[in-house]
């Protein structure tokens, strides 16, 4: 464990390697604030259970699939790689149950038409032309002449023939000849049509066996097996990227792997398992989990001497690591510096434009 003694020694002993005692002396005090840096990640195998009663259309066989008593019972083997996602799906023992349908043949009478295999249709369908209106201009389509000769039709003359109710020359609709109403072309004038349900046959497939005659139904057990993993980054705001980022580079960081089957090992520093202990933490309906993690303990140091540099201290594979950033004030100094050049910047070149 990191000592007070230890941080204040290490950043003296970086300023004289860097040559700079004469311009800032060597601090004998420090305000010290400690971090505990945790990274890496954690997996976990995710069960449900869940039971539904299925149907199958047709015939099936169920016999090559695992069969269970109490699906909340029944073991499984434990996952061999927790990353990847499984379902396996079961059958409860003597749920299974093949049955003819009552339909007999998988088809039944058809429920539009009755299993008569048409459906009635009106022979003539009024004429999309004269709306059965103006189909004559003497007689209306009724055959009797009650209107006399028109005097001045003669564009309507040139659109119109023959009517077939009455015979007067050039006074009908062109495409019903005065009758009002066309053949119907569904049924071609026969009264009936085809049942599009059934394509005439009177009978259509029975939708409880979907026309096979037979069906199996069964209790299914499934068991589905998804993997959760978590990203760990302590702590996750309050320290400058450029620091952590060095840490991660050039610290000596202590590692660890567990299993849900393994303790937090005693051996471990007191802040480590601290941090590890909530995080291992099983969470509902976890059967598996892997963690992968790496600790390092970090020490923010600002000295009396020059409080405009903030030293992050951290242990490095043969000896204290030293990394150095401008405070805080310093940074919003240097911001403000480069912004007023900008600024002079900005107006000699307008003056000067």
């Amino acid at each position: 464990m990191l000592s007070e003694t230890d941080i204040l020694q290490a950043v003296r002993q970086h300023i004289a390697e860097r040559g700079e005692v004469s311009k800032v002396g060597l601090p004998v005090s420090g305000e010290i604030t400690w971090y505990s840096l945790l990274e890496g990640t954690v997996v976990r195998c995710i069960e449900t259970r869940t039971e539904d009663e299925q149907i199958h259309r047709g015939r099936l066989d169920l016999s090559g699939r695992p069969q269970y008593d109490r699906l909340g019972r029944h073991r499984l083997a434990p996952p061999q790689d927790l990353s990847v996602a499984t379902t396996q799906k079961l059958v409860q023992r003597g749920s299974v149950k093949e049955e003819s349908c009552p339909c007999g043949n998988g088809r039944v009478t058809c429920s539009r038409c009755q299993g008569r295999g048409d459906l009635p249709c009106a022979a003539t369908t009024t004429c999309s032309d004269c709306r059965g209106i103006d189909a004559c201009l003497r007689c209306d389509g009724t055959g009797h002449r009650t209107r006399k000769a028109p005097e001045e039709h003669q564009q309507a003359a040139d659109e119109r023939v023959t009517c077939k109710q009455c015979g007067a020359a050039e006074a009908a609709c062109a495409t019903c000849r005065g009758r009002g109403h066309v053949t119907c072309s569904t049924c071609r004038g026969r009264g009936t049509r085809e049942c599009p349900n059934c394509d005439g046959a009177g009978t259509e497939p029975h939708k409880r066996c979907a026309g096979t005659g037979h069906t199996v139904t069964w209790t299914e057990g499934i068991i589905n097996r998804q993997p959760r993993t978590e990203k760990i980054k302590w702590p996750e705001s309050g320290l400058p990227y450029v620091a952590r980022q060095h840490a991660r580079e050039y610290g000596d960081w202590r590692k660890t792997f567990l299993t849900h089957k393994d303790s937090v090992p005693d051996s471990l520093a007191a802040d480590f398992k601290a941090l590890l202990k909530p995080r291992l933490k099983p969470r509902d309906g976890e059967i598996a989990r892997e963690a992968d993690l790496r600790y390092l303990p970090l020490a923010r140091v600002v000295v009396p001497e020059h409080r405009h540099r903030v030293y992050y201290v951290y242990p490095g594979p043969t000896s204290l690591q030293v990394f150095i950033l401008p405070s805080p004030q310093r940074t919003w100094q240097i911001a403000a510096t480069v912004l007023g050049a900008l600024a002079v910047l900005y107006l000699l070149s307008q003056l000067l434009s």
